[in-house]
């Protein structure tokens, strides 16, 4: 009889794929931990023909590995947290990291950022160690019918405070993801780490909006590096014809989607609506 280990490896259109419970020995990792790994597109993964779990491509394991063994040896397995941010220094100092990442200086920006920030406070996130902001990510929360004006604008990307929603229950909505930007400096395994957290913690952030009746139809962003497009794809998002030239545009329609952390989000949805009488069907097609 074959020993067991050898079941752990299969081969897939030539290439070399790990299950599940060979990749998290691999990597030393949780399967959560391995479920981010391919939302940000680090890792691929297959279901093969008669089978019903999802296999790993060995060659992106074995990377991912080497990759995060780099990291550790160089900087540690220091602890980073995933926070609102609060204040007007915050706001100027994420504006800088994104003019820096996008070589492109916007005027009167920070007032405009501080009233969306004082319309809902979840708009605006950063990673950050003991030491420093590690990046952050901007996610506008759009009242309905706003988020087609929003992807037709060219750089830079302009938005009323009216324009934005509040977190209050019952409340329908779509949601812009802004930005999602590792500040420059860091090696290319800090950048995969540290963007890594920064969509764990976004998704975590959408995921819990179920848990205040909050009904997304829509989740948009748009993106022009191939970083950015991977990541995009890497999560779940489907691309669409763009409304301008300069960036490519995804989107994730939430009625229909199967994307894991969104069907995280609709059955807090549906627990909430349970428990408040209200009907799963009054959510929203979506507006693309």
């Amino acid at each position: 009889m074959a020993p067991k280990n050898r079941q752990h490896t299969i081969s897939i259109n030539g290439e070399a794929y790990y299950t599940a419970q060979k990749a998290e020995e691999v990597l030393s990792m949780s399967s959560s931990g391995l479920k981010y790994q391919v939302l940000v597109g680090n890792m691929k993964t297959e279901i093969p023909k008669g089978r019903r779990q999802s296999y790993y491509n060995a060659k992106d394991v074995e990377q991912v590995a080497r990759d995060l063994q780099v990291f550790s040896l160089q900087r540690g397995r220091k602890p980073t947290k995933f926070v609102r941010v609060t204040t007007r220094e915050e706001i100027e100092y994420i504006i800088e990291v994104s003019q820096v990442n996008i070589f492109r200086t916007e005027e009167n920006i920070v007032d405009n950022r501080m009233e969306i920030l004082a319309k809902n406070p979840d708009a605006y996130y950063v990673l950050k160690d003991e030491r420093q902001i590690l990046g952050y990510t901007a996610m506008w929360p759009l009242k309905r019918g706003k988020l087609n004006n929003m992807l037709a604008q060219t750089l830079p990307v302009k938005v009323s405070p009216e324009d934005i929603e509040t977190f209050d229950s019952e409340k329908s909505i779509d949601i812009y993801i802004n930005a999602i930007h590792v500040k420059a400096g860091f090696t290319r395994e800090e950048k995969r780490f540290y963007g890594a957290r920064l969509i764990s913690g976004l998704t975590k952030i959408i995921e819990n909006l179920g848990e205040k009746g909050i009904v997304i139809g829509t989740i948009a962003a748009r993106s022009n590096t191939p970083e950015g497009i991977r990541l995009m794809q890497g999560i779940g998002f489907a691309e669409i014809e763009p409304l301008t030239p300069d960036r490519r545009t995804f989107i994730i329609n939430v009625k229909e989607s199967g994307t894991p952390f969104v069907m995280a989000y609709k059955e807090k949805l549906r627990k909430w609506q349970e428990e408040h009488n209200t009907a799963t069907t009054n959510q929203p097609i979506a507006t693309i």
